[in-house]
């Protein structure tokens, strides 16, 4: 066989005799990886872990009869959860890790305070407060007990700060700082894992619960608070109907009693008496309407409400303008909140699709106002046939009228008690469960331990990194001949 081809072979014997001979490199290399996980040790800032675990889900069916209100609703309000799963999941996350959402997170636990001694405490136990207003480098400084005034802003450090050695960053750098520390991923199904690496154990589980607590704050949606106003004015109404009922079944006994009348009357009388009565229902009904819209269109008007209420109103999802305009707004604001996870929010790319936004949501009002000027029209002419119809039912006989008016009086109740009953019913269901369920499953504990570095894994790793090392030089310089 030619000598070319011959086939490798390694002597082990040999192997370990040149490893006993140069035991000093792999003394050297496990030497020097255990200095390497001392310095780890003593050295590296140690950092916790926090985990938890929240829920989004929505209910589906509970937004309305109609067929395309579900999805405008939850295109309006990004972050219901429907049949599109994935893709408005991937918005909850992004809304989550926004900017806006962390920043209240540092704002609430001062985490533009980094301590350095006392190590591993909480930024809120040693301050107070802060006025940082503007964007400055990163500057280190001990505190004392109340104002430290800076050139940066003020810092209030409380009694336990006072002679604390802290690291001082602006709130942009702090809000990227946790950003960077910050996991948010999908556990499976509906669930959102929140995963933060503190400093210090109480921070580390204070975050992911903070959070969730502003992120579920903050979904406390425009048309939750509508459903909630729409349940408030049905219930009253509803009441006021029930009583109303009481007291003309009351009448009505009372009147046949005196009257002598029977139950029978005309059949003229009654087929007026059953048309005033459609005509009144129909004119409650357009009153309860035009009422609650007078109201929304006032506190729009006046900015005490969003525009984007009027996209709730039940009477305006039947138009197609008004859902068109909804789904352009859902559009652009899910686009800049998903961009807002990325940039700043001051960057001119969010400027522009706020713009974009403000200015189809302004065109809701004008919108809203012409339809409650056609429901005016529809009532005033509802209210002509009414008084048509009674200035018939007045002609007739006068106790026979009575009668039959009183009797057309409870049916028309009636009926309108059992459909506010049934509205009502609705309105609390869309009040409650509007919006899904969406709730913090694991609460993060207080971790007991550091993460990183553990001292165990940290030595292990060191030993068999620097045994390696160490056998990695053994050949260096040459296999010695034997003699």
């Amino acid at each position: 066989m030619p000598a070319d081809h011959e086939p490798l072979t390694f002597d082990l014997g040999a192997a370990a005799r040149l490893v006993a001979m140069r035991w000093r490199r792999v003394a050297a290399g496990v030497v020097f990886g255990l200095l390497v996980s001392a310095a780890v040790l003593l050295f590296w800032r140690p950092s916790f872990d926090g985990r938890a675990l929240l829920l989004i889900r929505e209910f589906p069916g509970t937004t309305g009869s109609l067929p395309s209100k579900s999805s405008i609703v939850s295109q309006l309000v990004p972050g219901l959860l429907g049949d599109q799963g994935d893709e408005e999941l991937a918005t909850e996350l992004a809304l989550l890790q926004s900017r806006a959402a962390i920043g209240a997170v540092v704002d609430s636990l001062r985490l533009e305070v980094q301590p350095r001694e006392p190590g591993r405490t909480p930024p809120a136990l040693l301050i107070d407060s802060l006025k940082l207003p503007d964007r400055f480098r990163p500057v280190k400084l001990t505190l004392k007990a109340g104002a430290n005034v800076l050139p940066q802003g003020i810092v209030y450090a409380s009694k336990t700060g006072a002679g604390a050695y802290v690291k001082l960053v602006d709130r942009e750098d702090a809000i990227s700082d946790l950003a960077d520390r910050l996991s948010v991923e999908k556990a499976g199904g509906d669930a959102v894992e929140i995963r933060y690496s503190g400093r210090d154990s109480t921070t580390a589980a204070q975050v992911p619960n903070l959070l969730a607590h502003v992120y579920m704050t903050r979904r406390m949606t425009v048309d939750r608070g509508l459903n909630q106003r729409r349940l408030e004015f049905l219930t009253a109404r509803a009441d006021t109907v029930r009583h109303d009922l009481r007291h003309g079944v009351d009448s009505l006994a009372h009147l046949q009693t005196a009257s002598g009348a029977g139950v029978d009357a005309t059949i003229a009388a009654r087929g007026l008496a059953d048309q005033y009565a459609t005509v009144q229902g129909q004119l409650a009904q357009l009153s309860a309407s035009q009422h609650a819209l007078d109201s929304l269109v006032a506190m729009v008007a006046a900015r005490r409400a969003d525009p984007r209420a009027l996209a709730g109103f039940p009477d305006l999802l039947r138009s197609a303008a008004i859902n068109d305009l909804v789904s352009a707004i859902a559009q652009v604001e899910t686009q800049r909140t998903v961009l807002l996870g990325r940039v700043a929010p001051g960057a001119p790319q969010v400027a522009a699709l706020q713009r974009a936004r403000d200015s189809l949501t302004a065109q809701l009002l004008p919108m809203a106002e012409a339809y409650r000027q056609a429901l005016a029209r529809q009532r005033a002419s509802l209210q002509a046939t009414a008084d048509s119809l009674e200035t018939q039912l007045a002609a007739l006989p006068a106790r026979e009228a009575g009668v039959v008016k009183q009797e057309a009086d409870v049916k028309q109740l009636s009926e309108l008690d059992a459909g506010m009953g049934a509205q009502v019913l609705q309105a609390r269901l869309a009040a409650m469960l509007e919006g899904g369920d969406v709730r913090l499953v694991d609460t993060a504990a207080v971790p007991r331990r550091v993460s990183f570095p553990r001292p165990l894994p940290t030595w292990l790793v060191g030993l068999f990194a620097g045994l390696l090392l160490g056998l990695l030089l053994v050949p260096l310089g040459g296999v010695p001949s034997e003699s």
